[in-house]
């Protein structure tokens, strides 16, 4: 099974001491992260996951080995379709967080108010910053180049989000925003911020749990200004989510969640592209917001109550991440 280091949250975003389980004091957060997480020289790319909602943390390490082992499997089997990123020898970081609740609209209720708490009023976005900083620092960043790099050298940053992590990974990119400017410039996609000039290198969420207009106000319209995130926001989309959907509706005022039509707005900002297969190569747009329209692929079972909401586990998915990685060279 792919290895993964593991940070472990509790109900108010504290990080928990991988060594005793008690909570860490905030001012002591980025050193016990410096010396739990460690990052390996010959590491080209790592890759930060956060799991979504009814997820245990056995169930948690396990999504992230399996969708990450797929990403493995993928690059070694058509490494011509990805020809920036040889050589691959990434390093996997799984964020778990209680995401545990009844499968009911309550427990939905529940967990929605739980992250909102974690990210506003909690630790959560504090932490996640922190490893997002942790590794700004300790990473060898890419070199300065032309607008697009290509086969540059330097260890590139992936954030990896599902359902309500996509809601802290956001938070958390804003909270490094505010902390972090010092860096080299780099710009492989087509913004580059001289405020912020070292890069989150994509930011990609699976069915993500907010309402399909969030960025359109704050606080997730700030992913659209200057920003450590120089990638665009790559959100997958499926019909067929009924937690996103349904369930979403009926706890979110009536409105459907991302995951279940796409980002609605703002349109300038906003491109929509089918997932494609894992033959098809990508042409990723110019747009800050890309919808990525997985209905084709993530359908599961009508028996399931949440319907396709955690059915990314897929090659197409992998080669989603890969393209994205390739891309941001």
């Amino acid at each position: 099974m792919t290895t993964v280091d593991l940070l472990d949250l509790n109900d108010t975003g504290h990080l928990l001491d991988p060594e005793h389980g008690a909570p860490v004091p905030s001012e002591q957060v980025p050193a016990v992260i410096e010396k739990h997480l460690r990052l390996h020289e010959e590491t080209t790319d790592i890759f930060l996951y956060v799991h979504g909602w009814r997820t245990s943390n056995d169930k948690a390490e396990k999504a992230a080995a399996r969708l990450f082992q797929l990403v493995e499997d993928l690059a070694e089997q058509q490494p011509h379709a990805y020809p920036h990123i040889s050589p691959f020898r990434p390093q996997y970081v799984c964020v778990r967080w209680p995401s545990g609740s009844a499968a009911t609209k309550t427990g939905y209720r529940t967990i929605r108010d739980r992250t909102a708490a974690m990210a506003h009023c909690g630790h959560a976005s504090q932490v996640l910053a922190a490893v997002l900083g942790y590794f700004n620092e300790r990473r060898t960043l890419p070199e300065a180049g032309p607008d697009v790099l290509r086969s540059s050298y330097g260890q590139y940053l992936h954030a990896v989000g599902h359902s309500f992590g996509g809601r802290f990974l956001t938070h958390a990119i804003e909270q490094a925003s505010n902390r972090l400017t010092d860096g080299p410039d780099t710009f492989a996609w087509p913004w580059k911020s001289d405020t912020y000039p070292w890069t989150l290198d994509s930011l990609t969420v699976f069915q993500m749990a907010v309402p399909a207009d969030a960025f359109t106000t704050a606080p997730y319209a700030r992913l659209l200004d200057d920003s450590v995130l120089n990638a665009p926001v790559t959100m997958t989309f499926s019909p067929h989510d009924r937690a996103l959907g349904l369930w979403h509706r009926q706890t979110e005022d009536g409105h459907n969640g991302i995951g279940f039509l796409g980002a609605t707005g703002p349109q300038q900002h906003l491109h929509t592209m089918p997932l494609q297969l894992t033959t098809d190569s990508y042409a990723f747009p110019a747009s800050r917001l890309i919808n990525i329209d997985a209905g084709a692929y993530y359908r599961s079972s009508p028996l399931r109550i949440e319907g396709a909401h955690s059915d990314y586990f897929r090659p197409e998915s992998a080669h989603l991440l890969l393209s994205l990685a390739n891309h941001a060279r």
